[in-house]
């Protein structure tokens, strides 16, 4: 059977289009929702359990430790706010291997295109991720061991630049593992691979020279540190540059696009 058609019909204003294309996106989110936590047990719930358990217990295992970074950056928040933010980069990976496997007959709707299901998951994943640091941070600010924000701007900032750069991951990693088994069992370990080199658990200003300089090559610590400077008054900007992060992303998203184009025609719906 030849390829199926993933495009949309043509014709329309981009204002009525984009409203089609959120509708699309906000049914796929509430099947995958459905499919994936049902309604058994604690249902929805598990949304923000899962990503609130991981962190909880990397919180505690860093509750007897030190920081040096400043007086408001107690070790609790600062493993909180770094393990929640790269936990969205792991989720939204870790879940678009299996995004086209999961959805294929999906595809037989023409409105429904691989962007849209690729979309779907990683806002469920952001979701529950922000959700699972509201809950923790809510628990540490009321036991007196963290400040609110300081600027809550550059956190959201921060976010959003973690959700783009793990979503323009994923739409690679969705394409080019559909058919590639292979790719399909790397994704799991580089997202491990990834953590030492997350500043998650550390601020750059602690690596040395020349290391220093080639872990700033990733955008990861580049987003860690503005996450950090959005939460703790006495955090800096130091080693952060956002714009490059904007770069990576950009590039990222367009190569994501163009791979996404590419293995389109290659999705054969039986």
């Amino acid at each position: 059977m030849p390829p199926h058609s993933l495009s949309r019909p043509n014709g329309g204003s981009f204002a009525t289009g984009l409203a089609t294309q959120m509708r699309v996106i906000g049914a796929l989110l509430m099947r995958e929702l459905h499919t994936r936590y049902g309604r058994e047990n604690i249902g929805y719930l598990w949304l923000i359990g899962e990503p609130l358990m991981l962190a909880g217990v990397m919180a505690l295992l860093h509750t007897s430790g030190h920081t040096a970074y400043g007086s408001d950056i107690k070790p609790l928040p600062f493993i909180v706010v770094g393990y929640t933010t790269y936990i969205m980069f792991r989720g939204i990976v870790n879940r678009s291997d299996s995004a086209l496997t999961s959805n294929a007959p999906l595809l037989y709707h023409r409105m429904v295109t691989i962007f849209d299901i690729v979309v779907a998951r990683a806002l469920l994943e952001a979701a529950g991720t922000f959700l699972a640091y509201s809950v923790l941070m809510a628990l540490l600010w009321s036991a007196g061991l963290v400040a609110l924000p300081a600027r809550p701007l550059f956190f959201y900032a921060a976010q959003g630049l973690m959700f783009w750069y793990s979503l323009s991951h994923s739409m690679i990693i969705a394409s080019i593992t559909f058919h590639n088994r292979t790719m399909e069992r790397l994704v799991h370990p580089y997202t491990y691979f990834m953590i030492p080199l997350s500043g998650a658990f550390f601020q750059v200003e602690m690596v040395p020279e020349p290391y220093r300089s080639w872990l700033m090559l990733v955008p990861l610590p580049h987003i860690m540190e503005l996450a950090r400077y959005g939460q703790f008054n006495s955090a800096n900007l130091d080693y952060c540059d956002p714009w490059y992060v904007v770069g990576a992303c950009m590039i990222l998203t367009w190569v994501g696009l163009v791979t996404m184009r590419i293995y389109r025609n290659k999705v054969h719906l039986n």
